[in-house]
């Protein structure tokens, strides 16, 4: 018997999954989503973004479910952005060791504090992949420039992201993997937006979306086996491997495809939402 899709819970990625190519959410899908969910549909997001950086895309999506933001760092009530659930920081001490250990590649890191308000601290965005990520944060009232990193007391550190050629980062992930297992996450993967470069992207431990879904999970009574979730990056493989159905886009990474139940359009087309609109709300 197949499942009623009224009962089931659906978790979609953003970048590369239910935005469009431009990283927007466009006023019909808007309108589309919204019919979705007033007909019964139980929607919510997983992605990498922070609040601030979430609310102005969807604050006309009427998400009424927690979301999971900053890969799994926390669970957000989206109205109100406050965090009901949240993963542990980067110890500091870790953090230091790790800049000390990328400042020869001249390419330094981004990097995401928290403590009354999000932060994102930059210093060297030299190539030209680090760059249009910048450019791309144009606006964003977390930015700020840095000519040192220092925190204030009480300032945590969230992740850090480094971008720049596979070549040069392919050594940094695996000295980092090995000096570091139980204290970072980390994602390496092509930058899809710019296939020359590679993000290599780093969280605490225990900060994954994976693990934050299982929170969500236990906070709406909803069996993991019940749930529905989307994606293309690896990001959202943790997702993928306890949901009880994996979709992967048409443009997601090898790696999700194979490890998908399905893969579905492209998010240029709006994939995820004509998936949605298929199971008959």
């Amino acid at each position: 018997m197949n499942p009623d899709p009224k009962e089931l819970l659906y978790v979609s990625d953003l970048d590369g999954t239910l935005l469009d190519m431009h990283g927007e959410f466009p006023r019909p899908w808007v309108d589309r989503l919204n019919r979705l969910i007033d007909r019964g549909l139980k929607f919510t997001i997983a992605t990498a973004r922070n609040y601030d950086s979430v609310h102005p895309i969807l604050h006309e999506v009427n998400l009424q479910l927690p979301v999971i933001l900053f890969n799994g760092a926390y669970l957000t009530h989206f109205e109100t952005g406050e965090n009901l659930e949240q993963s542990n920081y980067i110890q500091r001490d870790v953090v230091y060791e790790l800049l000390e250990r990328v400042a020869p590649l001249e390419q330094d890191p981004f990097v995401y504090t928290f403590d009354e308000m999000h932060r994102l601290y930059y210093r060297n965005a030299t190539n030209a992949g680090s760059q249009a990520y910048l450019k791309s944060l144009e606006g964003d009232d977390r930015l700020q420039y840095v000519d040192e990193y220092q925190f204030k007391d009480g300032e945590q550190i969230a992740g850090l992201l480094l971008i720049d050629t596979p070549v040069l980062l392919d050594p940094v992930h695996r000295q980092l993997r090995e000096r570091f297992p139980d204290h970072l996450n980390l994602y390496f993967a092509k930058d899809i937006a710019h296939p020359k470069f590679h993000w290599l992207q780093m969280f605490h431990h225990h900060a994954d979306k994976g693990k934050m879904l299982r929170t969500l999970s236990e906070h709406l009574h909803t069996p993991l086996s019940q749930i529905v979730v989307f994606g293309d990056y690896l990001n959202d493989l943790e997702m993928f491997e306890i949901a009880g159905k994996a979709v992967a886009m048409g443009n997601a990474l090898p790696e999700l495809q194979a490890a998908a139940h399905q893969v579905i359009g492209t998010n240029s087309k709006g994939a995820v939402l004509d998936y949605l609109e298929s199971l008959g709300f």
